[in-house]
Formats: structure tokens, C-alpha cells, sequence
């Protein structure tokens, strides 16, 4: 293998992951928002897409959303009453959801900021 050769390999390997970066988007929305922000998930995708135009289905960001929630980075729920169970994807089809960030989703930001797209090492 050539120099070259080498090189891009470690640069393709330290790339950020599509889900890294869907992690960063969300967070960042999250902090500008003071860590709480309402929308349906296909609102959430339709932004989110804008920005990171290889984000191809839905399911990728409910995927993130489900991550998140399951590390404890950020709480779901459609209300006080309702909160989210990890096993319930109609969670995510009728209406939108609240998504917060929670005390250990904060330190976890205080990570990520400094190197987006890294996953998470829950």
C-alpha cells in the first residue's frame, strides 16, 4: 500500500459518522433552544435534511432519537403524561414529541462540541 494509500484510510476513518452528525445537529438544536424543543419527527428530519443532505429516510433520525433517549443523553415525551417507552415506535408517528436535554446530556454536549460527529461512547 502506498503512502497515499494509508492516509486516506485514517482520514476515512476519523470522518463523522451520518449518526454522529445527526447527534451533533440535534444537540445544537437543543442548546439553542435552552435544551427543550417541540416538532414531529418528520419535521425534525425535513430540518435536519437541509443541513446533511446524505440524510436519506426518517427512520435514521428516530434511530438517533431512540440512541439518545436510551443513553440518557435526552428525555421524549409527547407530554407530562406521556413519556416515551423504548419499545414504542408509534411514539414518533402521531404528532410531535418534546425532546430534552437532560443533566447528562449536558456534560455529554460539553464533549461533543469540541470534536462533532464522534459517537458516543456510552
Amino acid at each position: 500500500m502506498t503512502a497515499n494509500g494509508a492516509l486516506q484510510t485514517v482520514v476515512a476513518a476519523e470522518a463523522p459518522s451520518l449518526a454522529g452528525k445527526l447527534e451533533f445537529a440535534i444537540l445544537s438544536v437543543l442548546i439553542h433552544y435552552n435544551g427543550s424543543y417541540q416538532e414531529t419527527l418528520s419535521d425534525w428530519y425535513s430540518a435536519l435534511r437541509l443541513g446533511l443532505p446524505e440524510l436519506m429516510h426518517y427512520h435514521q433520525v428516530r434511530d438517533v432519537f431512540k440512541r439518545l433517549s436510551a443513553e440518557g443523553v435526552v428525555e421524549l415525551n409527547k407530554s407530562a403524561a406521556v413519556p416515551y417507552g423504548a419499545d414504542d415506535d408509534r411514539f414518533f408517528s402521531a404528532g410531535s414529541f418534546t425532546t430534552a436535554l437532560t443533566a447528562q446530556g449536558l456534560v455529554y454536549w460539553n464533549t461533543v462540541r469540541v470534536q462533532p460527529g464522534l459517537p458516543s461512547a456510552h
